[in-house]
């Protein structure tokens, strides 16, 4: 998970799960409240060696069902 922090606003984005994504966040920031300058103290923060929260979890539940549900189906010749 990556986070934009703007040390100059004390901002910190909410999670993204791609880099990309906390990087386009801080570039939408930087031009709606910096015009477009690269503030002091402006940073991409990475968390890792987490775990997964209640609700990543049911999304790794979800992916997973649907993934078995295809391989029986794909086995039993359904579809």
């Amino acid at each position: 998970m990556h986070q934009y922090e703007c040390g100059n606003c004390n901002l910190v984005s909410d999670p993204f799960l791609l880099r990309r994504g906390a990087e386009a966040y801080g570039h939408k920031h930087r031009h709606k409240r910096h015009d477009g300058m690269h503030p002091r103290n402006e940073a991409i923060l990475t968390a890792t060696g987490q775990m997964p929260n209640a609700s990543e979890w049911k999304a790794i539940a979800l992916v997973a069902a649907l993934l078995l549900i295809g391989l029986i189906s794909k086995v039993a010749g359904i579809g």
